[in-house]
């Protein structure tokens, strides 16, 4: 289990996940994650997919029953966090990249452990490994999130996993 410890409220909130995933909420999240960990809450963070309807839509239609969702930018979701609001759910935590974490880091939320699932290749990518691209332009965020905390990579719970703090070194 990874666990936020929010110094402004004194509380324990526990993240049953907390994973990059550049599709957020899909099968892989879904079937192999939420169950797996017995996820009750999803807070997938994007600041552009937050601010898109139509992808907010999709994503609420992805989400399993009984799973309750939220799409929100990093400050919003860094707000909820900190709230309390969720102290007794067991969360699962969704970004697309590391920037994503960083932020909300950067506003308070303690975040230990991170979980990397599929970041697909794009143009002018570089591979960290089989399942994980970066941009050039990214790998500097890479580097500051292993800098920081424990980044494993790992497709699914049963799926071997990649120590990428040991891999980053080498970019």
């Amino acid at each position: 289990m990874w666990y936020c410890i929010c110094s402004t409220t004194n509380y324990k909130m526990e993240f049953a996940v907390v994973r990059i995933d550049d599709r957020l909420i899909h099968g892989q999240v879904i079937m192999g994650w939420t169950h797996s960990k017995g996820v009750n809450t999803i807070i997938a963070v994007d600041d552009v997919v937050a601010n898109d309807s139509f992808q907010c839509s999709l994503l609420q239609f992805a989400t399993p029953p009984g799973v309750k969702s939220y799409i929100l930018t990093v400050e919003k979701a860094a707000a909820l966090i900190l709230s309390g609001d969720l102290a007794n759910k067991k969360i699962m935590l969704l970004v697309k990249g590391p920037q994503a974490i960083l932020g909300l880091m950067d506003k308070g939320v303690e975040i230990k452990n991170v979980n990397v699932g599929n970041v697909r290749p794009k143009d002018y990518t570089k591979e960290i490994v089989s399942h994980i691209y970066a941009r050039e332009s990214d790998i500097e965020a890479w580097k500051e999130l292993c800098s920081r905390i424990e980044v494993i990579g790992q497709i699914l719970p049963d799926s071997p996993k990649t120590n990428l703090n040991d891999l980053m070194s080498k970019f």
